[in-house]
């Protein structure tokens, strides 16, 4: 894989720690899906959140079981080498990633629409946290710019159109 500059790269795994004594590294895929992963042979890594640093590197072997998946990289075939990608994200252009389901959507699209309540823009989606059971919307709302979490499910958020541009929010208390 090769990176285009006008390429749109998603992050689509977390490396972990090292798995083993041969410098496998257990790779967290955001998406819980690892069949878009298992066959590649070079990624771009980077810091997270930071993909304009990322740089392509040779994936060496991979292990997969009920567990998940770990990859070995090139150069890094040691528990103590494989140590320092340790926290790294893998990038992958947006045609390489795992294909979204009905209602899914890929975090990095939710970032940034308004959300909607009645048909007036009451704020806007800052992020993405993980919540445990459902994931939590960051939301700054527009009235005083504070920063409320929103759970992402159906009794409080309805519509959700990426193209558009919006969230549609079901339950304006949350924003209280």
């Amino acid at each position: 894989m090769t990176k285009a500059a006008d390429e749109e790269l998603l992050a689509v795994a977390k490396i972990g720690a090292p798995r083993g004594l041969g410098g496998f590294l257990k790779l967290h895929s955001y998406s819980g899906e690892y069949g878009h992963l298992k066959n590649l042979k070079a990624v771009l890594v980077a810091p997270e959140k930071k993909p304009d640093q990322a740089r392509m590197m040779k994936i060496r072997a991979v292990d997969t079981g009920e567990w998940g998946m770990s990859a070995v990289f090139e150069g890094y075939d040691s528990p103590e080498t494989a140590c320092a990608l340790t926290g790294m994200e893998l990038y992958l252009a947006r045609n390489s990633v795992s294909p979204l389901k009905s209602n899914e959507w890929y975090i990095h699209d939710l970032v940034g629409l308004k959300l909607v309540l009645g048909g007036a823009a009451v704020g806007k989606i800052a992020g993405v946290l993980d919540g445990g059971a459902d994931p939590l919307l960051e939301v700054q709302v527009y009235a005083g710019g504070a920063h409320v979490l929103v759970p992402f499910r159906s009794e409080f958020i309805g519509a959700v159109d990426c193209d558009a541009g919006y969230m549609e929010l079901l339950a304006g208390w949350l924003l209280e």
